[in-house]
């Protein structure tokens, strides 16, 4: 869909405030009117506050997601193991109680899983219920009876400190490339787009990593839906994604180098934030960039692989020095060896690198 913002009008306008006010979003007086005016850009802002998602006003993919998403009640529809799977506000209260009561559904991403239903199966077995992991409004009566005694911590706590309790790299790496084929990503005056920097560095980091496997999601200049880049992801039984992007901002003053791990509604990867934490400073130093930091999101490739994963953005293809530092011809070589040094630190849970 097309995004949305002040000045708008039409049907989809109208879908989105009838959304809104059934969330219980304030749209003035006007109500529902088919015009995107200030009302609903604040009744807008309010609700992408309310999910910590980029408040900025308008309607985009992420935050259309959010709000079709969170019209779905506990109880209001059946819930069990498809493909694609359910999504919604309801499956995310499940997994939140299920976190409650101590049954580990993974992330609280809000989409019913394999390892949401073998936790909602514990569930059943230990309460006495059929362990058919399907959800129907009598299972959530239960649950609510039971979650309602219990902390209410919504997350189990990580025993290992972010890091992983195993070998990381006995195990596969996903490797993503974003972007690719029709989706050039961003296109530099000099003609190098995102999706083809995206896939060197991302072919160069599969040749280095020293895991048993190492998977690209695109080995070529591919269209790959991020729904196939998560599934293969998902289906490998990989211990971590690593999935390349790289920023772009309407000023040209912006630069440096940023990472992001999953984060959704108080939930966060542990793993996810430890790693993307020594990704980051690993490459910013590589690079001499600005430091920003690591950051939680909802991204597609951070929210639907039920693994930690972690997104780079080494640097702003639209500031003049940093393109400069991307045309080179040993860029990627550079960041994939930055990338493939910090997760060996990360693995032999180095502190002290992250620390300096």
């Amino acid at each position: 869909m097309r995004a949305l913002r002040r000045g708008d009008r039409g049907r989809e306008v109208v879908d989105l405030q009838t959304r809104l006010l059934a969330l219980g979003l304030d749209l003035g007086n006007r109500g529902i009117d088919g015009v995107f005016g200030p009302v609903t850009e604040l009744a807008v802002r309010a609700f992408q506050q309310r999910m910590g998602i980029l408040a900025d006003g308008s309607v985009g993919p992420i935050t259309w997601r959010e709000v079709y998403e969170a019209g779905y009640r506990p109880g209001g529809r059946l819930l069990y193991l498809r493909q694609p799977p359910f999504r919604g506000a309801d499956v995310t209260e499940l997994q939140r109680m299920l976190h409650d009561l101590g049954f580990d559904p993974g992330a609280v991403n809000g989409l019913f899983d394999e390892r949401t239903a073998r936790a909602t199966k514990e569930f059943q077995r230990n309460a006495g219920l059929v362990p058919d992991g399907v959800i129907d409004d009598g299972v959530f009566k239960v649950l609510n009876t039971y979650a309602a005694q219990s902390l209410g911590t919504h997350q189990l706590p990580d025993k290992n400190g972010g890091y992983f309790p195993e070998d990381l790299f006995a195990g596969t790496i996903v490797v993503d490339a974003a972007h690719g084929g029709r989706d050039v990503g961003f296109k530099c005056p000099n003609g190098l787009t995102e999706a083809d920097l995206n896939l060197a560095v991302a072919q160069e980091l599969a040749q280095i990593l020293p895991a048993r496997e190492v998977l690209l999601t695109r080995s070529g200049d591919d269209d790959v839906p991020n729904s196939d880049r998560a599934f293969l992801a998902n289906s490998s039984r990989a211990k971590m994604v690593v999935s390349i992007h790289h920023a772009h901002h309407h000023s040209p003053e912006a630069s440096g180098t940023a990472a992001f791990y999953f984060e959704r509604l108080g939930y966060r990867s542990h793993r996810g934030r430890m790693a993307a934490t020594y990704v980051q400073k690993g490459v910013s130093r590589a690079l001499e960039t600005a430091d920003i930091g690591e950051f939680g999101r909802s991204y597609d490739i951070l929210r639907e692989t039920n693994i930690p994963a972690v997104m780079l953005e080494p640097l702003f293809l639209t500031n003049p020095e940093n393109l400069d530092l991307a045309s080179d011809p040993y860029y990627p070589t550079t960041v994939a060896e930055a990338v493939a040094g910090a997760l060996e630190l990360y693995a032999g849970r180095d502190a002290a690198f992250i620390a300096q």
